[in-house]
């Protein structure tokens, strides 16, 4: 009688280790089914491309709103109370493959005077339109919206970028504001103009 319950026993720690190995064989074979979803191409690469248009030139932070209405995706630019200075802003079309991209570009200043530009680019896979004299650092860029960013670095100026499903994001300050890049960051946000307003 001991002898069949230890038998009992056996089969049921086999039997035990037998639905351990399916469960764990399942999961990992879903893990590998939901792995290539994640290396889809991003809905960046499938955005429309545009038709040209006129450029626009801003000379004040009231017009911003003009800026950010004509712009196909939201317009990177530092939240009100962050001490920083407008000075101006553009938006023109720049020709990219399939069409037409937008680039709506502000330049703002530091409390000490420091020049810092802000770039939305649209369409968002459009790299091709970045600075080519640019090259990695051994830094990382802080988080811009959520996203990681790229820094980047030439002689004189660092470089911040990072996309989003919606568009592409360059910060560039002088090397001299290196050290205040996570806190400038802090003070950007996209900003979008609800078109029934």
């Amino acid at each position: 009688m001991a002898g069949g319950k230890k038998l009992w026993k056996l089969l049921a720690k086999i039997f035990g280790a037998l639905v351990f190995l399916a469960l764990l064989a399942l999961a990992a074979f879903s893990l590998i089914l939901a792995k290539p979803q994640a290396d889809q191409t991003p809905a960046a690469s499938r955005q429309e491309r545009l038709s040209a248009s006129p450029a626009l030139e801003i000379g004040s932070e009231a017009d911003l709103v003009k800026l950010v209405s004509a712009f196909p995706a939201p317009v990177m630019s530092f939240m009100s109370g962050s001490g920083m200075t407008f000075v101006s802003a553009t938006s023109s079309d720049t020709a990219v493959s399939g069409g037409y991209g937008r680039i709506a570009t502000l330049y703002w200043q530091t409390a000490d005077g420091e020049p810092v530009t802000l770039q939305s680019i649209y369409p968002a896979d459009a790299l091709e339109l970045l600075e080519r004299d640019y090259h990695f650092t051994p830094y990382t860029g802080p988080s811009l919206f959520g996203n990681a960013s790229v820094r980047m670095e030439n002689g004189t100026t660092l470089r911040l970028h990072t996309a989003t499903d919606q568009g592409l994001y360059v910060v560039l300050v002088p090397r001299s504001l290196g050290d205040r890049l996570s806190t400038l960051c802090r003070s950007l946000q996209l900003f979008t103009v609800n078109p029934q307003e």
